[in-house]
């Protein structure tokens, strides 16, 4: 299994941060190789809700249904893969105030399943640096000036 934990801080407040990162619908604005997302389950999102995903695992496009585990409003997002596939994987965004804005973490678990398991140590630099990425992305996309 691989496991990784990447943290930014971000000049913006813990609810906008929030807000943004945990409408499913931004996930492909700053998650790179995630290319679509579309929730399937009906009502507002918490614990329990589904959506499906489009990801580029090493290279190719992977169709995913994904659930959300954890949902506290301002504090955590979290999900898993529950389809059948190559790789299973779960996440966490956590955010918490830091004083002069938003300190985000994500958290992620990866499990290939198969021959796909002969690819794990490329696989987990992979993820590693794409995590890095995607939280530059993120403050890029949410970083306000200091006032």
């Amino acid at each position: 299994m691989i496991r990784h934990s990447s943290s930014i801080e971000i000049n913006a407040t813990v609810s906008d941060v929030f807000a943004f990162v945990s409408t499913i619908e931004n996930i492909p604005k700053w998650q790179t190789d995630v290319l679509t997302t579309k929730v399937t389950s009906s009502g507002t999102i918490r614990a329990g809700s589904q959506f499906q995903e489009v990801a580029k695992i090493l290279g190719k496009p992977v169709e995913t249904v994904c659930e959300i585990t954890e949902y506290q409003p301002v504090k955590r997002f979290g999900f898993r893969s529950i389809s059948q596939g190559p790789v299973s994987y779960s996440g966490q965004v956590l955010t918490e105030p830091n004083g002069r804005g938003t300190r985000v973490t994500v958290n992620v678990h990866v499990q290939l399943h198969g021959l796909w398991k002969i690819a794990e140590p490329l696989f987990a630099l992979e993820i590693r640096g794409a995590t890095k990425k995607e939280l530059k992305t993120l403050k890029s996309l949410l970083d306000r000036p200091a006032n």
